[in-house]
């Protein structure tokens, strides 16, 4: 048995999901009433920065209209700027009427049926198509950032004790895997990855005398897939306190010496198939995820990047890893007996999907019963580990010192203390959440591989290191 009574049946068991979802409230309740404090000038100087980045897109994706349409852009937009990037219609009649993309390819349209969708999904596929595409991603990328965050944040927040403080919403039962959800506002749609989305997130900053701490779960969607899948190479790897993703490179790439691991060209893509396959990630996906990495390193995509090879590329993951084939295989099953699949926890979905005659909506249902097992461990592990945090802090509030949890972001955890303490209450609470599948009564670990944790002490919110 684990903390708070929490067991794991291995098959569908509301009671305990009851529980489980029950454990954290406590401190979730806490959490919304304490608050994240912002720096409201930074996010000032946010928002001119990103209406800068946005003047400057406009004017490259202008750059892309014929000059014999240029005119008719002009009368229409009835601005300095040829185009709209705000408007659907107007970037629809550049893409797929002036510059022809998507032609020969089954593009959705608009639930009205009119036009071609301009959906973020939509043009992630055709992104490569054109490199007008990326740009207009890029755009609406910074214009949500502005609108959401630096725009909106200072608006909402609030004085208290010297602060300005933002408090959310936390949701418990908005998600099918049990992940809590934030809104009024979002703060777990901050993106990490890009620099802009960085930007917002150092705008979240600790009160006056005190410091940030994050910890962070150290992939716990592929320890826990090990696990389940008693996936024999994982466990190897994850036992011996390896690198999964150099180790997994080298198997594909027949690499002896993981010091010649090449991190962008053989690391990376090996990190995106080792973290996708449990969201069901396709070829295009891997291949999406590869283009943003050279992007991002500035570098031009190879050639040999092709679908093609993506295709292979996970085919061979599979072969490497075929214990999680199997394990694939077994969920896929239970979906297609049972139309439900469960996780250890015992928290079910439905996926009727399976048994749809249209065989994209059955494929859906059987990514969502590949995935909705290791992810809903994951978010119970989370919640277990979140309520011995709050056990934790309770006990040093009683001292008298400020000790906080803030504000959980997937398999983040995000608290606050008085700064003369924050190093030893970091080792503490990162060890509580390392327990999380501890049985409390044997002290036994109930997972095949060790739960490890990140960690990192600051100013402004950052990623964990």
């Amino acid at each position: 048995m684990l903390f708070g009574g929490i067991e794991l049946p291995g098959h569908p068991d509301l009671a305990n999901i009851r529980a489980l979802d029950l454990l954290p409230i406590p401190q979730i309740c806490r959490m919304m009433q304490v608050g994240v404090a912002i720096d409201v000038e930074r996010l000032g100087e946010i928002s001119e920065i990103l209406a800068t980045k946005m003047s400057e897109l406009e004017l490259e994706i202008t750059s892309y209209i014929p000059p014999a349409y240029l005119n008719a852009f002009l009368e229409e937009s009835g601005e300095d700027i040829a185009i709209n990037v705000d408007s659907a219609e107007q970037i629809a009649e550049l893409l797929f009427k002036v510059l022809k993309l998507g032609e020969g390819k089954d593009l959705k349209r608009t639930p009205s049926g009119l036009r071609i969708s301009t959906g973020k999904k939509q043009l992630e596929k055709l992104k490569r198509d054109h490199p007008v595409i990326p740009k207009i991603l890029e755009y609406r990328e910074a214009s949500k950032l502005k609108s959401t965050y630096a725009d909106a944040l200072p608006l909402l927040a609030k004085d208290e004790n010297g602060a300005k403080v933002i408090h959310t919403q936390l949701l418990t039962t908005r998600t099918s895997t049990g992940r809590l959800a934030s809104k009024k506002p979002n703060l777990q749609n901050i993106p990490t990855r890009t620099k802009l989305g960085q930007m917002i997130r150092r705008a979240f900053i600790s009160r006056p005398g005190c410091r940030l701490i994050s910890i962070d779960y150290s992939q716990i969607e592929l320890r826990l897939l090990a696990d389940r899948a008693n996936e024999r190479k994982m466990i190897e790897v994850f036992r011996t306190g390896g690198d999964i993703h150099v180790f997994t490179a080298m198997q594909v790439f027949d690499i002896s010496d993981p010091a010649l691991v090449d991190h962008l060209t053989q690391r990376n893509p090996c990190k995106a198939v080792n973290f996708g396959v449990v969201y069901g990630l396709t070829a295009a996906g891997l291949y999406d995820l590869i283009v943003v990495t050279y992007a991002t390193a500035g570098l031009p995509v190879p050639d040999w990047v092709t679908i093609e090879w993506c295709e292979k590329f996970i085919e061979k993951w599979f072969g490497i890893y075929s214990d999680a084939l199997e394990y694939f295989q077994l969920q896929h099953w239970r979906a297609r007996r049972y139309e439900m699949v469960w996780d250890m926890f015992g928290r079910t979905r439905l996926v009727p999907e399976v048994r749809s005659q249209i065989e994209r909506v059955q494929y859906a249902g059987l990514r969502q019963a590949g995935n909705l097992p290791i992810q809903a461990a994951a978010a119970g592990v989370m919640k277990i580990g979140m309520a011995r945090v709050e056990r934790v802090l309770e006990g040093i509030r009683a001292s008298g010192i400020y000790a906080e949890a803030l504000l959980p972001v997937h398999d983040e955890l995000l608290i606050e203390v008085d700064a003369e303490w924050a190093e030893e209450v970091e080792e503490l609470c990162r060890w509580e959440m390392e327990q999380a599948l501890v049985d409390e009564e044997s002290g036994e670990l109930r997972c095949r591989v060790p739960i490890k944790t990140e960690g990192s002490i600051m100013t402004r919110w950052s990623k964990a290191a």
